[in-house]
């Protein structure tokens, strides 16, 4: 949970200010390159996803955590070295090695845990996580002007300087989440070799992970239109200011805590599928909302709404997602599950790149909203009764 603390303050910095540091005059980056940008790291993560799952069945997910920490040392390059093929090599080697962690928290989670706990768990993680998201995006909305304005800057002025100041500090706060990690203990597990591994004789629930991946992959479609360039939206139809956008992302972020701590209630009410299927279908009218908007207060309204619905169940899904297979087929189902959602969440972020540099801020949402109603239809269909039958995992030794 230290670690957790650290991280999420770094990334809410991060993700405020990185792209909107990109755009700037001085710095000169275009929305459809960053578009790209994005592409390039999250082809990277979901190509290296499910073999990293398969890596980490045989190293342990302690150690793969800790490999995946050191990603952050390739984000100085990101923050200094400003040509277009350094920054697209750097996005591509730190989507590389920061999906390894990715893709082991969920299954170290669940090793750790005991199934009656475990949606508790995921979902303080995940609240954790997102209250210090709100610290770091309200520090990363405010932290440019107030580095540049100590050093100088003229009033009005807007400096590279003070941008490049704090993502450095969220660099260095990324790092030092490194050390709690290093004193966590791994779990003991049955010791499995790398032919087997390979051999993929771990896998027995061929079927469900499937299942699993399709609606996975249809969200991750749609969302690559238009989450990973919602600061860039905000930015060009309504003309938001760096604090706006960072105000605008720890609001969103209440809301979101206060839904993932209501998850595990609305779920033990409800069950997990339709907890799930209901927070999706309910965001969808708000994504046409955001675009559709003349004024950014209303479209902040429904960013903010948005965001807790269609997020606020995630910890039920990472549960029900672990609990759906056997301890061994864990993190291999979870680097499936990653691949589904990043490839073709970096193939559509391209797409709408191109589509908002051209002042297109219509398509990209009606095309989100389109995906999102097939892939929650499609999961409500295949795991409808999944709870009335016995969970795969209840049939391994779960601690």
């Amino acid at each position: 949970m230290v670690s957790t603390v650290l991280q999420g303050f770094s990334s809410g910095i991060w993700s405020v200010i990185f792209y909107l540091y990109l755009k700037l005059g001085e710095v000169g980056f275009r929305d459809d390159f960053i578009g790209n940008m994005f592409t390039v790291s999250a082809l990277a993560t979901g190509f290296v996803a499910l073999p990293a799952g398969l890596i980490i069945e045989r190293l342990g997910t302690k150690k793969a955590m800790i490999i995946s920490v050191t990603a952050n040392l390739i984000n100085i390059v990101q923050i200094i070295v400003l040509q277009s093929s350094i920054l697209l090599l750097a996005s591509l080697v730190a989507g590389l090695i920061g999906t390894i962690g990715w893709v082991a928290s969920a299954p170290f989670m669940t090793e750790n845990s005991t199934r009656e706990e475990r949606t508790y768990l995921f979902s303080i993680s995940w609240a954790t996580m997102i209250v210090m998201g709100i610290l770091g995006n309200l520090a990363g909305g405010f932290m440019p002007s107030i580095f540049n304005s100590y050093l100088g800057s003229a009033s009005g002025t807007v400096s590279a300087f003070g941008y490049r100041l704090a993502l450095l500090i969220s660099m260095v706060l990324a790092l030092v989440a490194a050390i709690p990690l290093l004193l966590m203990k791994q779990a003991k597990r049955k010791e499995r070799t790398m032919s087997e591994i390979l051999n993929f004789k771990n896998i027995k629930s061929s079927k469900i992970m499937l299942k699993l991946a399709l609606p996975v992959g249809l969200i991750g479609f749609g969302a690559g239109f238009i989450v990973p360039l919602l600061n860039l939206f905000f930015a060009g139809k309504f003309a938001a200011t760096t604090e706006e956008i960072g105000i605008l992302n720890a609001l969103s972020n209440v809301t979101l805590v206060v839904g993932t701590l209501s998850a595990p209630v609305m779920s033990r009410k409800l069950g997990k599928v339709k907890a799930i299927a209901l927070c999706e279908f309910l965001s969808m009218p708000f994504i046409m909302l955001m675009t559709l908007s003349p004024v950014l207060p209303l479209a902040g309204f429904a960013f903010i709404t948005r965001n807790a619905l269609m997020n606020m169940a995630g910890p039920v899904s990472g549960t029900f997602q672990m609990e759906m297979v056997t301890e061994t087929e864990r993190a291999t189902t979870n680097g499936l599950l990653v691949t589904a959602d990043n490839i073709p969440r970096a193939i559509t972020a391209s797409v709408s790149g191109g589509m908002m540099a051209s002042g297109d801020y219509f398509t990209p949402f009606l095309a989100t909203t389109c995906s999102y109603l097939f892939a929650s239809s499609l999961f409500y269909l295949f795991f409808r009764n999944a709870e009335s039958q016995k969970p795969a995992s209840q049939a391994s030794n779960v601690s």
